[in-house]
């Protein structure tokens, strides 16, 4: 992976050390965290890096950090290919005071571009909740689909919601941001 994924707004780049705390703190954050409404809010910086060096250990994934281009840290997006250049999931999480403001939409479409384009991969998906309506419609927004609805199986908030499986496909990521070397299907 390049070292560094830039946009107009934001860029992804690895990890530092002074990231570990803002990332614990996001982790513990129970808005931010849906899947873990259920576990004690544990996390600290050590844990962090412990659970981001296992994860950049892996081929062909990793955990980039999102900050803004005057260098304000954001949060964190990841990806992990499980076949290799044949399929891949990834997932954000970013401090609730820099939601709505475009850096994620564009995060995500840095490591989109850099998932079909670069690394060629048939087909990208994500995780999301109900409970988080503007997460879906965001994603419904760079193309994606709703694959698998698990039902009433997240807590937020105190409520039971579902969890949506979304992907898209490679053709389909191509046809919609009409760039010029689309690959067919044979």
């Amino acid at each position: 992976m390049r070292e560094t994924l830039q946009g107009k707004c934001v860029r992804l780049r690895p990890v530092k050390e002074e990231d570990y705390g803002y990332f614990a703190g996001l982790k513990n954050n129970m808005f931010t965290q849906a899947w873990n409404q259920r576990l004690p809010p544990n996390f600290t910086p050590e844990k962090m890096r412990k659970r981001f060096q296992e994860a950049n250990d892996k081929p062909n994934s990793a955990i980039l950090a999102i900050e803004k281009l005057d260098g304000t840290l954001v949060g964190n997006i990841n990806y992990s290919e499980g076949v290799p250049r044949f399929e891949a999931t990834f997932g954000i999480v970013m401090g609730k005071e820099h939601w709505g403001k475009g850096l994620g939409e564009e995060a995500q479409e840095l490591i989109l571009e850099f998932l079909f384009v670069e690394r060629g991969v048939h087909v990208v998906r994500l995780w999301t909740q109900t409970g988080f309506p503007w997460a879906q419609k965001a994603a419904e927004k760079l193309g994606f689909r709703q694959m698998v609805r698990f039902r009433e199986n997240t807590i937020i908030d105190g409520k039971v919601v579902d969890s949506l499986y979304m992907d898209m496909l490679r053709e389909e990521y191509f046809e919609q941001r009409k760039l010029l070397d689309a690959v067919k299907r044979p």
